[in-house]
């Protein structure tokens, strides 16, 4: 039945009562808090103006009759002066953000750069000004960083540094000349060059590009982060002499205001970063610079992916409990100078506002400083305050200042763990009735009784009521951030409820002594050894608790996460139940949905997408110069041939992840590897922390070969006891399988190299090469075969012309990949490599036989559907999206 017809059938009295309920409970809000309502009103214009394409002028004309609607509305007696001012303040402040960020995406869209540059980097010579503090991390392409053992490494002297500036454009080089253009870049440099500061003059040689869109299915868009922050193009400086100050800016540079508050800022928190370096062990520097300055560009790898999957990276946001622990140390001070208490609350005002400076400004740290700023002036001038209320007041701030980062999964966990904590409530609370007041003088009699028990009895009753509080909040928080936390980051992780109670205190502990240090350092250097000290400690014991939590079974899953419409929908039905129920009685109606929502969300994002009955699907993933390629002859059938891409020295599996996540893909019937270079399984040690894997099939003795990379690979199919076959063309696939009822399609899957006696070649030389048959039509995958493996593969029985082909070697040109085309006669050919196998010599060659050639490098992922017919359909996720 429709909703209307439901309430058609109400009863006249009782729709007036739920009318007439409704309205009292929007006005009660709107007089009790009314920041609140503003707030919702602000986020809800951005958001209609970010989801639709109404015109600017729509929403000026209703900014204006909103405007001159409300001193109308003002001269109207009282019961329709409450009908109607609530919606003319509604649409006077949705009208009012949605033109702000109208006009905020405009000026991003209106940048000149958009008109010269494209996708394809491109070599240039840009000129400009600094205009943020500069940043340093790891340089992901250092090899021998990659490699060396993170936690016995300090993080200066033994690795390589990028350093990740933002600069506003002046010129840039087109011909001979340079020319003004307006955008931001984000520029990276292979090198330390920190020293830059806002308001510098600089000149850049690097490659330029707009920042690209996707190329795989489920991968994050970078545009719009890069939209949220401004950002038009990436520039990539190789090295530290394609950095240089311009001649006119050496000396006598002059600033502007903004600029010099700029640098002072920069300065600092450079020199904050210095005395973390000087004081923390080598090996807690990074968690310690995330924890205290809220930069977690030095972070390693696996603690950041530790700290992921047990549900704790908000710890290393900076936020209102950082604020709040260093103004508790800064009122301290106050205290020993003996400072007026009016000079006192200036005082921790301009703490908060020195720290959100130093900490960059992040909408978190903005946030939690209106926040906290809004409880100490409200303190200050003896006025009530609602935690909720100034909640919002920060959340209609950063709207006006910075609308496109409402939409930023930081911002929005941000604010969302913090309205929950001030709203849910203690555990068994039942809100301000008659019978709550009886349990809780109940409550004081047995707190009278209690003080008769002893010292120990008394304490670890107490002890065991904070837990239980801590459990609570921290189950609330984790309930309630999940939708967010899984869409965006494919991991639910029950194990966070219990590990942040346990790590709350230690946080507390290290990042009192970590700002110690900052402030001791800053005073008399040898004054932060202690302090450096106790951090390094306590952040030693985090660690351990972190990894391992990491490594508790069930404590985390991966999974495909649900539709951004299905946590919309999560979000809103909650706001539902908080609008119509009263405090009191909410808890059961959002436990129940929030179980509903779950297990609903669960069996939609695990269930694989569909596939036409009769038809074979193989995907091939762009992951660069490497090969990665989803085969699927069923729905819920999934197997891999090959997984690795050049570069990959973290052993990551990211670009594959994506992909297999947006098929709803929770297992993997089967990994086939063709060759031991590394570009062909480097992602393995990544499947098997994220996905079930049946197995692992190999040629002979490919697993035994040496390297760092083969000897890791060994140790995680060791440690997920996943069983490896090896296969030659001698061999039944069916067969090595111990499959006594193997599957329909997999008789007609062929080894067709190498034979049984491996040659005395390359590993490359030995590939192993598939055949699936499907329909009339072929598909073969070669892997690396070169000579003289392909000599012996040309020499067996051709399959018959028109099938599908992915090209040996990644297309590349001296690998006689032409005696293979002639051989197979393919009607298409599937190239997976990178810049290189983008050549149009690389076209050219490949489709001399008269096939068509479609390239990873230029068409992104693509997918290749045979079906039952014999019909061959291709789609590229550049050109045409699935």
């Amino acid at each position: 039945m429709r909703p209307v017809t439901i309430l058609a059938v109400l009863p006249a009295k009782l729709r007036h009562f739920h009318a007439i309920n409704v309205m009292h409970r929007m006005q009660s809000l709107a007089w009790q808090q009314p920041l609140t309502l503003l707030a919702a009103f602000a986020w809800l214009g951005v958001l209609l103006d970010r989801s639709t394409e109404l015109p600017q002028s729509l929403w000026l004309s209703l900014l204006v009759c909103s405007a001159i609607g409300l001193p109308i509305c003002s001269r109207l007696p009282p019961p329709d002066l409450n009908r109607l001012r609530i919606p003319i303040i509604g649409m006077l402040i949705i009208s009012l953000f949605a033109l702000r960020h109208h006009n905020v995406t405009s000026q991003y869209a209106a940048a000149t750069v958009f008109d010269v540059l494209q996708d394809q980097a491109e070599p240039m010579i840009l000129t400009g000004v600094v205009d943020r503090p500069a940043r340093m991390q790891r340089d992901p392409l250092d090899v021998a960083a990659s490699w060396r053992d993170d936690a016995a490494s300090g993080l200066r002297g033994t690795s390589k540094f990028q350093t990740i500036l933002q600069v506003s454009i002046r010129t840039l080089r087109i011909g001979f000349q340079p020319e003004p253009f307006t955008g931001r870049a984000l520029v990276r440099v292979d090198g330390d060059c920190v020293s830059l500061l806002p308001g510098d003059h600089v000149k850049l040689m690097g490659q330029i590009s707009l920042f690209t869109p996707p190329t795989n299915p489920g991968e994050r868009d970078m545009r719009e982060w890069a939209a949220r922050n401004d950002l038009q193009c990436t520039l990539q400086v190789d090295s530290l002499e394609g950095v240089s100050r311009p001649d006119s800016t050496e000396a006598g540079q002059r600033y502007t205001i903004w600029q010099r508050g700029g640098r002072i800022v920069a300065s600092l928190a450079a020199s904050a970063r210095e005395s973390i370096l000087q004081q923390i062990a080598p090996d807690q520097q990074g968690l310690a610079l995330a924890l205290v300055l809220g930069q977690r560009d030095l972070l390693d790898r696996t603690t950041a992916e530790s700290l992921l999957v047990t549900g704790t990276a908000h710890l290393l946001s900076v936020s209102g409990l950082h604020l709040g622990i260093l103004l508790v140390l800064a009122r301290i001070i106050a205290g020993l100078l003996r400072f007026p208490l009016k000079l006192q609350w200036v005082f921790l005002v301009g703490v908060t506002l020195f720290y959100v400076a130093i900490t960059g400004g992040r909408p978190p740290v903005l946030r939690a400083a209106i926040l906290l700023s809004t409880v100490v002036l409200s303190t200050a001038m003896a006025r009530p305050q609602q935690p909720i209320n100034s909640l919002s007041l920060a959340a209609i701030v950063l709207a006006g200042w910075m609308p496109a980062a409402i939409f930023s999964v930081g911002m929005q966990l941000s604010f969302l763990a913090v309205a929950t904590l001030l709203s849910c409530g203690r555990p068994r609370s039942r809100g301000h009735t008659l019978a709550s007041q009886s349990i809780e003088l109940e409550h004081q009699f047995d707190e009278l009784a209690r003080q008769s028990l002893g010292r120990l009895r008394r304490y670890l009753q107490w002890s065991s009521r904070g837990l239980m509080i801590a459990v609570w909040y921290s189950g609330c928080v984790s309930v309630i951030t999940l939708p967010i936390v899984w869409n965006q980051f494919h991991v639910v992780s029950p194990i966070s409820v219990l590990v942040n109670v346990v790590l709350s205190p230690l946080m507390l502990v290290a990042l009192s002594a970590g700002v110690s240090t900052v402030l001791a350092a800053g005073v008399f250097t040898p004054l932060a050894v202690i302090p450096g000290w106790v951090c390094s400690e306590v952040l030693t014991v985090m660690r351990w608790v972190i990894e391992q939590a990491s490594k508790v079974p069930g404590g985390h899953a991966w999974l495909p996460s649900p539709s951004v419409l299905w946590v919309a929908m999560f979000y809103a039905v909650l706001l539902l139940i908080v609008a119509a129920r009263a405090c009191n009685h909410r808890r059961v109606p959002i436990v129940l949905w929030s179980i509903a929502w779950f297990a609903t969300a669960w069996w939609t994002a695990t269930t694989p997408s569909a596939l036409p009955a009769g038809t074979y699907e193989a995907t091939f993933v762009d992951v660069g110069h490497g090969t990665a390629t989803i085969l699927r002859p069923r729905s819920d059938d999934i197997w891999l041939y090959d997984c690795g891409w050049l570069g990959n020295f973290h052993q990551s599996s990211q670009k594959v992840d994506d992909v297999l996540w947006s098929m709803g893909v929770t297992r993997l019937q089967g990994i086939v590897i063709s060759h031991a270079d590394a570009d062909h399984f480097n992602a393995l040690p990544g499947l098997a922390k994220r996905f079930s894997i049946g197995c692992i099939i190999t040629p002979p003795d490919m697993l035994s070969g040496d390297g760092a990379m083969l000897a890791r690979t060994r140790r995680v199919i060791q440690e997920y006891d996943i069983p490896v076959y090896e296969i030659d063309r001698d061999g039944s696939l069916a067969k090595r399988l111990k499959l006594a009822e193997p599957p329909f399609w997999l008789r007609d899957v062929h080894v067709l190299h190498p034979p049984a006696v491996p040659l005395d070649a390359s590993d490359n030389a030995n590939s192993l090469v598939l055949q699936i048959d499907h329909g009339g039509r072929y598909l073969l995958l070669p892997g690396d075969l070169e000579p003289p493996g392909t000599a012996v593969l040309i020499s067996t029985p051709r399959p018959r012309p028109g099938g599908v082909m992915m090209a040996p070697h990644h297309g590349s040109l001296r690998m006689d990949a032409g005696a293979v085309l002639q051989w197979a006669r393919p009607r298409e050919t599937i190239v997976s490599g990178g810049k290189r196998a983008a050549k149009p010599a690389v076209t050219q060659m490949l489709s001399a036989a008269g096939g068509g050639v479609h390239v990873t490098a230029d068409d992104g992922a693509i997918r290749v559907r045979m079906d039952a017919a014999g019909n061959v359909e291709i789609r590229s996720w550049l050109g045409d999206p699935w």
